[in-house]
């Protein structure tokens, strides 16, 4: 394994997907600043000598460290979409609402919002419970959500991300 890491080219990339666990390989390569062809030989070298994890998520893989545990992955996949990351953290900071109440609280249209939920709900990520005639929901894990922006904050680069880490530092401590 050590032997894959000598290539400056593939440490470099094994280091970025540290850096930013489930980023896509066009984010890879972004953050890398490597031609297409490099960032995506180097990404299959890795992944087949298991330094990292691909792992299909709707139109895109998403790469992590081989270490990293699944409901972390779980988690950070899930906030790499901008729209699902969005939803998680409305409900992280007000958690039990409504989709009407996601909806105005994100700006999202119905469709979308509904759309988005269901995903988190099925992997998992979010939960949903019945209130009388209402359906709410809530985040499974908050803390660790709060935990994994805290810890990859400049991987987002989203003031929202800025604001709940923020508002939830107080509560994580240093």
């Amino acid at each position: 394994m050590d032997d894959l890491l000598s290539q400056p080219t593939r440490k470099k990339i094994h280091d970025v997907v540290a850096r930013h666990p489930g980023a896509s390989a066009r984010e890879v390569q972004r953050f890398a600043a490597l031609a297409w062809g490099e960032t995506a030989y180097h990404l299959d070298q890795l992944t087949r000598g298991g330094l990292l994890r691909r792992e299909r998520g709707g139109r895109r893989d998403y790469y992590f460290p081989a270490a990293m545990g699944w409901e972390d992955r779980r988690l950070l996949q899930a906030l790499r979409s901008s729209t699902q990351r969005r939803l998680i953290l409305a409900l992280a900071a007000a958690p039990d609402r409504t989709l009407a109440e996601l909806k105005e609280r994100t700006g999202l249209s119905l469709s979308t919002t509904s759309f988005h939920l269901r995903h988190l709900l099925e992997r998992g990520v979010v939960e949903g419970f019945r209130d009388g005639n209402l359906r709410r929901y809530r985040v499974v894990h908050p803390g660790r959500v709060a935990e994994l922006l805290r810890g990859y904050r400049e991987s987002f680069r989203d003031r929202l991300v800025d604001r709940f880490v923020a508002a939830w530092s107080g509560l994580l401590g240093p």
